[in-house]
């Protein structure tokens, strides 16, 4: 059964969630007509995503480890992931205008990890999508498609719900809305993003 607060977060952000998963690179990305081309956009796009994001949130995320320890949960960079997967589909990821990331993280613990809930959350989406990748695409986690095979090797999200419900959600279950508001800046912030590099692209 899902710890109470963890819902409190779904149903919260349920509206973000929702709204990007509409974003158009994504729905495209579960097509059966989707392209080789379209999936390489995507996973440019989403590198530049992460690049930003990572660079402040591996050391948020270790500090607050450090903070509060954990047998089980480490964090695991996507950057490495995705860059692999551009070089396995031949992008040329140095040629892309990539538009700016805005990113919001305030610091928080609580903001941090409401980021994290929806990072290591979409690797249960991953599930769907690496087999639609592979069917509609042939590609798998050793030939472009490592990034949505995470769950195969590295059950993050089950391990980020046993680390939260040991200590965090105790312990911060008075900050709520940081939560939230670090969840919502993840969704929104990462629609925009997919939004303004698919215009980009276009206009190449």
């Amino acid at each position: 059964m899902e710890q109470p607060i963890l819902e409190q977060l779904r149903k919260q952000t349920r509206p973000a969630h929702v709204a990007l998963e509409a974003q158009s690179l994504l729905q495209r990305l579960l097509s059966s007509s989707l392209t080789e081309a379209e999936y390489g956009q995507l996973l440019q796009s989403l590198l530049a995503f992460y690049e930003s994001l990572e660079s402040e949130l591996v050391p948020a995320t270790t500090a607050l480890l450090a903070q509060h320890p954990d047998p089980d949960y480490r964090y695991l960079p996507r950057v490495p992931l995705l860059a692999n997967d551009c070089r396995a589909l031949g992008c040329d990821y140095s040629a892309v205008i990539r538009p700016p990331v805005a990113l919001g993280l305030d610091g928080s613990a609580a903001f941090i990890l409401g980021v994290l809930y929806v990072i290591e959350g979409s690797t249960q989406g991953g599930r769907l999508i690496s087999r639609h990748l592979a069917h509609t695409l042939g590609v798998s986690e050793n030939s472009g498609a490592s990034f949505f095979n995470i769950h195969r090797w590295d059950n993050s999200w089950m391990a980020f719900r046993h680390w939260f419900g040991r200590d965090l959600a105790c312990h911060y279950q008075n900050d709520m809305n940081k939560m939230i508001e670090g969840a919502n800046m993840t969704f929104s912030t990462l629609h925009t993003h997919l939004d303004q590099s698919q215009v980009l692209t276009h206009e190449q």
